[in-house]
């Protein structure tokens, strides 16, 4: 499929309408991010589009269809994404999915054990802040399982505070797994990353 600047100008008009969870409606406001990929293009109505990789279109149905605060949010934080993954069934999907992961242990669940730290008592505080360490140094595995387990050892007093959490940082927690994703894109030379100074053009 023949990624132009018109196409990528579509795909921003359409997200700009606004995204919901799920595959929608093929109506401008209505539908999720992928969906609205396929409405650019003249496609079926579909949450697959065939110019999107596989490991890049299982990461944004993910995101798009999590816990945002608001469809204002989902749409915000999926924005730049939007444009970026145009063109990506080109690029190493292996590669990608690697740096993903790698992001979300770095710098996702660092985020989450840092917080969660600053609700609970001794000795599960300095475990958890111990654990997001070793998670940003490493970017392992091994550096998550322990974290892990640190997380499950605290879980009983963090439970109270769990519901709360969720809402009060969902965003930011959402919007730094799109940027771990965007980055992941531009370093992969994905197509639609030409188009991204569209992005404060239309804003």
């Amino acid at each position: 499929m023949e990624l132009t600047e018109s196409i990528a100008r579509k795909v921003l008009k359409t997200l700009d309408a606004g995204l919901i969870s799920g595959l929608g409606k093929p109506v401008p406001g209505q539908m999720c991010v992928e969906a609205a990929v396929c409405y650019a293009y003249g496609l079926k109505h579909s949450d697959n589009p065939p110019c999107v990789g596989s490991a890049v279109r299982a990461f944004k149905i993910r995101l798009n269809d999590s816990r945002w605060s608001s469809n204002a949010a989902r749409t915000a934080g999926m924005r730049a994404l939007s444009i970026a993954q145009l063109g990506s069934d080109v690029i190493d999907q292996g590669a990608f999915a690697k740096m993903v992961v790698e992001g979300a242990i770095r710098i996702l669940v660092p985020m989450a054990l840092r917080r969660a730290a600053a609700r609970v008592k001794e000795p599960h505080a300095s475990a958890l802040l111990a654990a997001a360490d070793r998670c940003e140094s490493d970017g392992t595995r091994e550096s998550a399982l322990k974290a892990r387990g640190a997380a499950q050892s605290a879980a009983a007093y963090a439970a109270a505070y769990a519901a709360a959490y969720a809402d009060a940082y969902a965003d930011e927690i959402l919007n730094a797994a799109g940027d771990i994703g965007l980055q992941a894109l531009i370093a992969l030379d994905s197509p639609g990353c030409a188009y991204l100074g569209l992005l404060t053009e239309e804003a």
